[in-house]
């Protein structure tokens, strides 16, 4: 990112250099060219409490552009508005403050004769110079925070900043200021921070409205289009043979079920229809939405805590119905009292009804994390779980990785056994 701006990005590109140093691009220094100031990326400012459309007062510079009165500050400081900034080599642009830059002077045209009276005094006003913004540095101005046109003026010459967030509504990465300090009447600093709203932009940003011969429209998209014909009808007829018994059924070996699928409806008879339209949605739904989409992924990692905090909640309160049923810790100070215990005089209060449900919860957490764990380690080294038998098995990946230990092994060993052979 480079040149100033007049609206500040969403994020923070200008801390990003697209330049691999900052001799890339450069014009040779044996050719006439304006000179252009590089800030490495860790030098620019991170997050820009300076924005355009902000009062800003200067710092440092001429007296004659820092001052009302162009001498002094008694009568206050100058007010100027920013408008633009370079992130990328820490600069603002205020209004009011400019250079003088050479334009060169257009001759008459050759139909001047023909041209109007405004177009001519356009020609006849030229001058040899135009002003342009000249750049001032961030550190050199501070934020006006009331204007008083005088020298009490308020202004805030320390900041600080909230945590960054995500605005969803502007759709980029903000943040909140705050002045811990002020200078002018007030010149102190503030034992509560003063928050200083954002300047509000000369036009609003409008969201580019999507192309429609580029892009779906948000409601045709969400419009229901998969309209699966009843299964009822598929069993009186051959088509239940090629019914998809699970989501990896192989797809079937002839084409014509995916042939008439790209058929009009208008060239289908009726059990082409059905056959079509029910069959090849089921045979693509693990190419259209796998297993791993991040979507099911999410539903099913829900589901399973759901299960899980059910289960959990269902085990506590079994717990406290048993405990109940023996009649709490009723018997507690007889064990206590006992001889061989050695606790007598001791007092222990019974446990109530909600540390039984803990504990109970706390255990069943304990195992469910010791099943978690075997589960990862099993899938890690490649084995396969038999619902059926409920035992773990080696799969492709498990025996793969069992051939390389052996080889790695049967490498370790002739190499001792080529040591123990040497002859010295």
């Amino acid at each position: 990112m480079s040149g100033p701006v007049t609206r500040i990005p969403r994020g923070f590109q200008h801390l990003v250099s697209t330049k691999p140093n900052k001799f890339a691009g450069k014009t040779p220094s044996r050719f006439p060219h304006p000179t252009t100031k590089f800030v490495q990326p860790y030098d620019r400012i991170r997050k820009w409490n300076i924005r355009p459309g902000d009062r800003v007062r200067l710092v440092a510079g001429k007296p004659k552009e820092k001052y009302r009165n162009e001498e002094t500050a008694e009568e206050g400081y100058k007010v100027y508005t920013v408008k633009q900034v370079d992130l990328a080599r820490n600069w603002v642009f205020l209004e009011g403050i400019h250079n003088l830059k050479s334009q060169i002077i257009q001759d008459r045209p050759y139909n001047w004769d023909q041209l109007s009276e405004t177009q001519k005094k356009s020609y006849e006003d030229q001058k040899n110079f135009i002003p342009i913004l000249r750049p001032v540095h961030y550190s050199n101005v501070q934020l006006c925070l009331e204007d008083k046109d005088g020298p009490d003026s308020i202004y805030a010459s320390r900041l600080k900043t909230s945590s960054t967030h995500f605005n969803p509504k502007s759709q980029r990465i903000d943040w909140r200021r705050y002045a811990t300090k002020l200078s002018g009447p007030v010149s102190a600093e503030n034992e509560k921070a003063v928050r200083i709203n954002w300047p509000k932009p000369e036009k609003e940003f409008v969201f580019p409205a999507p192309d429609s011969m580029l892009d779906t429209p948000n409601t045709v998209t969400l419009q229901p289009t998969l309209n699966l014909s009843p299964l009822p009808p598929l069993t009186s007829t051959p088509l239940v043979d090629i019914f998809p018994q699970h989501i990896n059924s192989p797809p079937p070996a002839s084409q014509g079920l995916a042939d008439e699928y790209l058929r009009p409806h208008s060239e289908r008879n009726t059990e082409e229809i059905i056959a079509a339209d029910t069959l090849m949605p089921l045979y693509l739904s693990e190419e259209l939405a796998p297993r791993w989409a991040k979507g099911k992924m999410w539903k099913a990692y829900k589901a399973r805590r759901e299960a899980a905090e059910l289960e959990k909640t269902m085990i506590g309160k079994q717990a406290v119905e048993e405990w109940e049923a023996q009649g709490r810790d009723r018997g507690l100070k007889a064990v206590i009292d006992l001889e061989a215990v050695g606790l007598e005089g001791v007092f222990l209060r019974g446990r109530t009804r909600a540390e039984v449900r803990q504990a109970a919860e706390g255990e069943y957490e304990a195992a469910n994390a010791e099943v978690q764990a075997e589960v990862a380690q099993h899938v890690r080294e490649g084995r396969l779980y038999d619902p059926e038998l409920g035992l773990w098995y080696n799969g492709p990946k498990a025996d793969k990785k069992e051939r390389k230990k052996e080889r790695k092994e049967r490498k370790e060993r002739k190499v001792l056994e080529r040591m123990e052979r040497l002859a010295i």
